[in-house]
């Protein structure tokens, strides 16, 4: 909009400015292990990865100009996941889902008093019995 000096360099209006978040994103300044690949250092952010002014996902745009893919990865999630409950029967063997305990434990968030467990088992369809 207006000429400004930036860390001593002159930035005249309608200069494009180009941010090296390659740069940023393995500079060990802001991250410990920079060039590891660790998702869990997000894990306890107080950043909301939809990111509208935090920057901290900038790889993966932020603002307005926030990552496009965004919903679609959303939603390919929930797909493969939706896939995966559906392929696997996840009671164990001899267990009813009538045996599932449903009471929970008191606090600030509800847990469940009996966890529940889960196994895996593949999901074969008989397509013989279904005719």
């Amino acid at each position: 909009m207006k000429h400004s000096k930036i860390s001593g360099y002159d930035m005249y209006p309608l200069t494009r400015v180009l941010v090296n978040v390659w740069e940023i994103g393995r500079s060990p300044e802001y991250w410990k292990n920079p060039e590891d690949f660790s998702p869990e250092r997000f894990k306890d952010s107080s950043t909301d990865y939809v990111g509208d002014q935090n920057f901290e996902y900038l790889p993966f745009g932020g603002g307005t100009w926030g990552f496009p893919g965004l919903n679609m990865g959303i939603v390919l999630v929930e797909l493969v996941l939706a896939n995966v409950v559906y392929a696997f029967d996840w009671l164990p063997e001899g267990m009813n889902k009538e045996d599932i305990s449903m009471e929970e434990s008191s606090g600030l968030v509800i847990h469940k008093k009996i966890p529940l467990e889960l196994v895996p088992i593949k999901y074969v369809y008989d397509w013989e019995k279904s005719n």
